[in-house]
């Protein structure tokens, strides 16, 4: 996974793998370049990764993503 430099929290390979696979799974899913760029953007800290999140994971996971997105 590519590291943001918009992420300025802790350097989590682990966490920023999870969070990256999400936005590759939502792009392999919309077929759309964009989707992919702005999913990570901003440390995942945007509208498209709440999309991908609420489309592709469990209402009940989507707290602990919201974590780790703050995490980073």
């Amino acid at each position: 996974a590519n590291f943001d430099p918009s992420c300025t929290g802790v350097y989590d390979r682990e966490l920023l793998g999870r969070l990256s696979r999400l936005c590759d799974d939502c792009y392999n899913v919309f077929r759309e370049p964009k989707v992919a760029t702005e999913c990570r953007s901003n440390c995942f800290y945007n509208p498209v990764f709440v999309q991908c999140l609420e489309y592709l994971i469990p209402a009940d996971l989507h707290e602990e993503y919201q974590a780790h997105v703050q995490t980073v």
